[in-house]
């Protein structure tokens, strides 16, 4: 048994993300219809296994021989993609077990979230699918991405994907699509997989997450829920993910009494009580997210970063407002500010003027003023990250128009190179051009970015609390 699945549940679930071969049911030849996109995206995300429109209407669709069923199609189908109105979704589900396929994507609506009727119908659907050893994901879904075989059952109209660590989960399909476009286009880390679970009929979350424990590209994991139906198996994989130091980050809908009932309508979702659900959230060392901007800087974090030793922050500041500002966010977060050795401080004063004292959090101002940016940077961090009393640094920096030597970044990367175990976030404030251009270039570099400081300190925080966590239940950390 693997994470509470049968080895060959385990290897229907990875027909989801692996498949040699995939139908399109609904295949369109009209842009902007689902059908029409699923297909297009497989052909221009360079999708190398077999592609297999089916629509009876049509002979071929960009290129492809289209079939009038599922059955129809001579070769192998690993996973069908459904995309036609939920009133014949049962019929292709019957289709799809004469085939003998085992893994299907319901895209439709019209089921659980849609009354007593769809209630129905969904029932009906399942009973089918069980009867002939087929698994489901959805309905009302995007479903499934790898970026790292380009196969994808969505009808967002996808482009480049960046290839990353961050394993996403999402209870509803049309998040899980433009959440995905919005990571894609402004975040510098890229995605292992994506699983949009929509209805959550069948394929349960504890499911994809045993497939993510055992995907090698998959370091971290991002979820949207907006409830569990299988606790016990859920904490169980937890725990073993924790095993593997995989963190998972969740972000809940359904928190209040409107946020739960529009659940209800939208995916079918009954949402618990909040106060339990995160119990059970730390109970297993999972990280709670309280919005998506908390969502990507956790996620960003855990990418491109180590966990820390212990809980010391080193402050290095452009701006003496900056530092006070990271010393207030770092006493909220629950690091500590580190107190420097007195040696470390002795050989920052020798290089400062003769007007100016050093403390902890480092004011960089001095040493910049008497050897420019770059140089006074290197020295402060340098001497920072060395210091035994530090755990993990935040650099803040200034994105300003004209003063060009505050865009060179070397500093960091030889930093980074140097001290490797001990974690660094970057907080940049200014023109947001500048801003930009920076945030791109350092997090190529795998160093986090962040323009609010907060921000910054609280997820260099999140990775000390998910350290201590590991300490109480994995022996060798």
């Amino acid at each position: 048994m693997n994470l509470g699945l049968q080895s060959e549940e385990l290897e229907k679930i990875r027909l989801f993300f692996e498949p040699e071969s995939v139908a399109i049911v609904g295949a369109s030849r009209t842009p902007m219809k689902f059908g029409n996109t699923i297909v297009k995206n497989l052909i221009k995300l360079r999708y190398e296994g077999h592609i297999f429109p089916v629509n009876p209407n049509a002979d071929e669709i960009y290129g492809l021989k289209s079939y009038p069923s599922v059955s129809h199609i001579p070769k192998r189908v690993d996973v069908v993609v459904v995309a036609v109105p939920a009133s014949q979704v049962i019929e292709v589900i019957r289709d799809c077990g004469q085939k003998g396929v085992k893994a299907v994507v319901v895209i439709s609506s019209g089921f659980s979230e849609a009354g007593e009727e769809g209630i129905r119908r969904q029932r009906e659907m399942l009973s089918v699918a069980r009867g002939a050893g087929i698994r489901i994901v959805g309905p009302n879904t995007t479903g499934i991405l790898n970026p790292y075989n380009n196969f994808t059952s969505t009808f967002v109209d996808l482009k480049d994907l960046k290839k990353g660590t961050v394993a996403f989960i999402a209870q509803t399909g049309m998040f899980a699509g433009t959440m995905t476009e919005w990571i894609v286009s402004t975040q510098n880390f890229g995605f292992s997989k994506v699983a949009g679970l929509g209805n959550k009929s069948d394929v349960d979350d504890y499911e994809i997450l045993s497939y993510y424990a055992e995907d090698e590209v998959t370091k971290v994991i991002i979820m949207y829920i907006e409830g569990i139906k299988n606790g016990k198996r859920f904490i169980e994989v937890a725990q073993q993910l924790a095993k593997k130091r995989k963190p998972i980050i969740v972000l809940k809908g359904g928190r209040t009494k409107e946020g739960a009932r529009a659940a209800l309508s939208h995916t079918g979702s009954l949402a618990g009580s909040d106060e339990v659900f995160d119990a059970l959230l730390r109970q297993v060392g999972i990280i709670r997210a309280n919005d998506m901007e908390d969502m990507c800087d956790f996620a960003k974090m855990f990418a491109f970063q180590p966990l820390p030793r212990g809980d010391r922050l080193g402050i290095v500041s452009i701006s003496g407002g900056c530092a006070v500002m990271a010393a207030d966010a770092c006493a909220q977060s629950g690091l500590t500010v580190a107190k420097l050795k007195p040696q470390t401080l002795a050989k920052l004063e020798q290089r400062i003027p003769h007007w100016a004292r050093i403390d902890h959090p480092l004011d960089v101002e001095p040493l910049v003023e008497t050897m420019g940016f770059t140089e006074g940077f290197r020295i402060a961090l340098n001497a920072a990250l060395g210091d035994e009393n530090v755990d993990c640094c935040l650099v803040s920096l200034g994105a300003m128009g004209g003063w060009s030597e505050l865009r060179d970044i070397d500093f960091l990367l030889e930093a980074r190179e140097r001290y490797p175990e001990k974690p660094l976030s970057v907080s940049i404030i200014g023109r947001k051009d500048i801003y930009e251009q920076m945030a791109h270039d350092i997090e190529q570099a795998s160093i986090p970015v962040y323009f609010n400081i907060s921000r910054a300190v609280n997820s260099l925080a999140v990775l000390f609390k998910y350290k201590q966590y590991l300490a109480e239940v994995v022996d060798d950390v």
